[in-house]
């Protein structure tokens, strides 16, 4: 990458003290630097070159995901093979191919089409690799792996759409960091007309958010999607490639076997992507009911990096103290909790900013909570509810707090109601999958909530 490496703070980190008090982060922690320190962060935000000390502090900010890497200007970046795996991609193949060729070479993999896909592909740009017979995103993606030869690669999906410079920069971040292995632009869904699709704007689970992020099962982004994901293909081969048995979930494991390995991954959303929404409800309900289906597979291969709530145990004494006692006791519990964390504190500031982190960490908490009660343990809760009026109303609210951003966007009742209706069936039509395969396999692991976080205060 040219030029000085540039860094941005992340999105949920704070500084107090005069810059020096670094709070936030997923999961919450704080973290102190000296005077120098402060000064050297500031040098480094404003664009300074990191040298000595400095380029010391960045590496180990960096590694903690407090700085997030910034793609330069693209000048340099290695050559990327860019491949495609399709299945009747239809009129839209011809335009990303061409979109991507201008870049670099691309590779279609035709994972036995029945319409001119190939014709198209080809036509457009890109070299034709062809599966007779159906055998999954992950096999072609793998076919196109094995066959491509720059140091780079870049899997997109073919209901995807790129602007010209939607990976402008990236290829240099491989350049900085050796031990990166995968690497994700923001994947958003194309705008549309429909309830669905404007839905799917708001709530797409390709979209990982605005906010830069290094990966992992405790970080704000546990995973990267396939429909958009750039690697380095030697450590990809070193892995095997996409695990071809698995039809839904092989990017979350590809990328969970990559971290094991030792490798690195971040999710970059200064550059993006487009994803044409499912074009029907019922094809969206079976998008999420395979979702769900993957998790019991992914228990078993990644055990609790899967789990569905990780939760501290300030969290869980929480909401042990609102479920029995009421809502009442909600305020007082959360009170003692923040105390407790507090005495760490050396002074007033450092107190303050733990009492911080302890907040930030609880609303984080409660909202996967949310999350988990609206999904994976929402056929317990269910069952339940006719014969308790806690877990009523442990799951209103969980459906309302779990339902926020599907209505931020609603501009009329109307599509309050719409947006409400797909948020249910998005979470019910997951649990119904996922249930599905639970009893199939007779296996209930992947309801199971993980240990507790570990600390990242510091």
């Amino acid at each position: 990458m040219s030029g000085a490496p540039r860094f941005e703070l992340d999105a949920a980190v704070r500084r107090r003290d005069g810059g020096r008090l670094l709070i936030g982060g997923t999961p919450p922690r704080l973290l102190r630097l000296s005077a120098a320190g402060g000064r050297a962060l500031d040098a480094i935000l404003a664009g300074d070159e990191p040298t000595g000390a400095m380029a010391t502090l960045a590496r180990r900010l960096e590694r903690h995901g407090i700085l997030h890497p910034l793609p330069g200007d693209g000048k340099g970046d290695p050559m990327v093979t860019a491949i495609v795996p399709v299945l009747d991609g239809g009129e839209w193949l011809g335009g990303l191919v061409a979109a991507l060729a201008a870049e670099g070479p691309v590779i279609v993999v035709d994972d036995g089409s029945r319409d001119s896909s190939a014709a198209r592909a080809e036509a457009a740009g890109a070299r034709i690799l062809r599966h007779p017979t159906r055998r999954g995103p992950a096999a072609a993606r793998n076919t196109g792996l094995a066959a491509a030869t720059s140091e780079l690669v870049a899997f997109v999906d073919a209901d995807c759409e790129v602007a010209p410079d939607w990976r402008r920069g990236l290829g240099g971040l491989f350049a900085d960091d050796p031990d990166l292995a995968l690497l994700a632009p923001r994947v958003r869904s194309a705008p549309g007309h429909s309830p669905l699709a404007r839905y799917e704007e708001r709530g797409s689970p390709l979209d990982l958010g605005a906010a830069a992020s290094l990966v992992g099962p405790e970080r704000r982004v546990a995973y990267l999607p396939a429909a958009a994901l750039l690697g380095r293909r030697d450590a990809l081969l070193e892995l095997d490639g996409f695990d071809e048995s698995l039809r839904f979930g092989e990017d979350v494991d590809l990328v969970w076997r990559a971290l094991a390995a030792g490798r690195r991954a971040r999710y970059v959303p200064s550059r993006e992507v487009l994803h044409r929404p499912r074009p029907t409800v019922s094809e969206f309900a079976r998008q999420r009911a395979g979702y769900g289906r993957s998790a019991i597979e992914l228990v078993r291969r990644h055990g609790s990096s899967a789990a569905p709530l990780r939760a501290s145990r300030h969290s869980v004494a929480v909401w042990g103290a609102t479920a029995l006692l009421g809502p009442r006791a909600l305020v007082p519990a959360l009170a003692t909790s923040t105390a407790i964390m507090t005495r760490r504190g050396k002074d007033g500031r450092s107190r303050r900013a733990l009492a911080e982190v302890a907040l930030r960490g609880q609303a984080d908490a409660t909202a996967n909570l949310a999350r988990v009660l609206t999904r994976e343990w929402l056929p317990l809760g269910l069952a339940a509810a006719p014969f308790n009026r806690r877990v009523r109303t442990a799951l209103l609210a969980a459906f309302l707090v779990d339902s926020i951003p599907a209505w931020t966007a609603a501009g009329s009742p109307a599509e309050l109601l719409r947006a409400t209706a797909l948020r249910a069936l998005d979470r019910s039509a997951y649990a119904a999958g996922m249930w599905r395969e639970m009893a199939r396999n007779r296996d209930f692991r992947a309801l199971r909530p993980g240990p507790p976080p570990r600390s990242r205060a510091s």
